[in-house]
């Protein structure tokens, strides 16, 4: 099989990923009843992955990683797209900013450090030269981070915070995803699924009694992997990375209690435009606050 290219945008999106042209014609004919194609392609199973789930030493969760998707092989593919960014998007000018920037983020990622080692028995040392982090000046309320540990900060969200606190809220949960490996494992998430779709595809091509429903069958699969699969995990992502960036700002010195408190600020300002929680990659804001709040009196960093 030709080496399948994926992209950051993909992992954001959810784009799809095409099988060589050759796939269909290799494929081995598969005899399943429309019940168990119905319940294979709803579970995301119909083609089972010879790909081992690892346990990720920080959250102890166990995680799908595919090989040549893991954090190494994306940080690579992902030097581009960040040479990229900063190509097309400027970056402020504004010094004050830029510094406030840069010294929040030494501090929580030393915090980071110091929580990868007390808390989860991870060896750490921090190096300010092995990450990159931008300032771009557009209004997006937003930060986003690389496998390869690039940090983009957006002006919009620092203009949002109301202190430094919940701009170590933004960093931390950032930083989050990357010992999370969650670019990892919403590739591998990807990869798996369409594959899913593909192997579900080609048995309802080649079944006599299942060719008339085979829109409707494939088109079931794909909501059912995106509603079932795709968006709750991507919704645990960003729970996970917030609870670490709690853990890391702690560490760092910086008033957990602010953490709920930029929420608030996000839900305000969301309030509205956003879609069903089970309709997007991200928690309502409502929600998210709650489980800060759980979180940090369940650590007792605070009693909220």
């Amino acid at each position: 099989m030709s080496k399948l290219l994926i992209t950051d945008e993909m992992i954001e999106t959810g784009d799809r990923v095409d099988a060589p042209r050759d796939f269909l014609d290799k494929a081995q004919r598969i005899p399943m009843s429309r019940r168990r194609i119905l319940s294979g392609l709803a579970a995301g199973t119909i083609v089972p992955l010879v790909v081992g789930c690892a346990t990720n030493p920080v959250t102890g969760a166990s995680q799908l990683i595919i090989p040549g998707f893991d954090n190494a092989s994306l940080a690579q593919m992902s030097k581009a797209a960040w040479d990229d960014m900063k190509a097309q998007t400027p970056q402020t000018g504004d010094s004050r900013l830029r510094n406030r920037v840069l010294t929040t983020w030494d501090r929580t990622a030393r915090g980071r450090s110091n929580a990868l080692q007390d808390i989860y028995n991870q060896p750490s040392n921090y190096a300010s030269d092995e990450w990159e982090i931008a300032v771009f000046d557009t209004d997006v309320v937003n930060a986003f981070v690389m496998p390869g540990q690039q940090v983009g900060v957006y002006r919009g969200i620092t203009e949002l915070t109301e202190n430094d606190d919940q701009l170590a809220t933004v960093l931390g949960h950032e930083a989050g995803h990357i010992d999370g490996q969650h670019s990892a494992e919403r590739a591998s998430m990807q990869v798996a699924s369409q594959v899913a779709l593909v192997a579900g595809s080609i048995a309802i091509a080649q079944s006599d009694e299942l060719k008339e429903y085979g829109t409707s069958i494939v088109a079931l699969g794909g909501a059912a992997l995106q509603f079932g699969v795709l968006l709750p995990y991507s919704r645990r992502h960003e729970l996970e990375a917030d609870r670490l960036g709690l853990d890391y700002m702690h560490k760092a010195g910086y008033d957990v209690t602010q953490a709920p408190r930029l929420w608030e600020l996000m839900d305000e300002r969301s309030a509205g435009n956003r879609p069903p929680e089970f309709m997007s990659t991200h928690p309502d804001p409502g929600n998210r606050r709650q489980e800060l709040i759980n979180y940090i009196n369940a650590r007792g960093y605070a009693f909220i």
